[in-house]
């Protein structure tokens, strides 16, 4: 099945802009995987994990999408856990500390 609001989509904007798409695709792939791999960022690559997997789905692509959307919404709820192993332990609070350093100098 293929959605036609999300053809005009890739017909208007995306096939004109394919060396923009080309380039982040990949690299998309990769750090997703790589977050994913060593629990770095764990919540935010399971979502852009998620988006990309509905852009394949909308896309018309019958394969192991659904599945992997399944199974990412599990990886999703299981992410509020993620800080207790992997690189979250450590990166999660430095960035809450930096973000709320800078929201009390916004405030000052």
């Amino acid at each position: 099945m293929v959605y036609s609001w999300y053809v005009n989509f890739l017909e208007s904007f995306a096939l004109p802009n394919i060396d923009v798409f080309n380039f982040i695709v990949p690299w998309g792939e990769t750090l997703i995987g790589l977050g994913l791999m060593l629990g770095c960022l764990t919540t935010a690559a399971i979502v852009f994990g998620l988006v990309m997997n509905f852009s394949f789905f909308l896309a018309g692509t019958v394969s192991h999408n659904p599945t992997d959307i399944f199974l990412g919404f599990i990886i999703l709820t299981a992410g509020y856990n993620a800080g207790r192993y992997g690189l979250d332990h450590w990166v999660v609070p430095f960035i809450r500390k930096t973000i709320g350093k800078s929201k009390e100098k916004a405030t000052a």
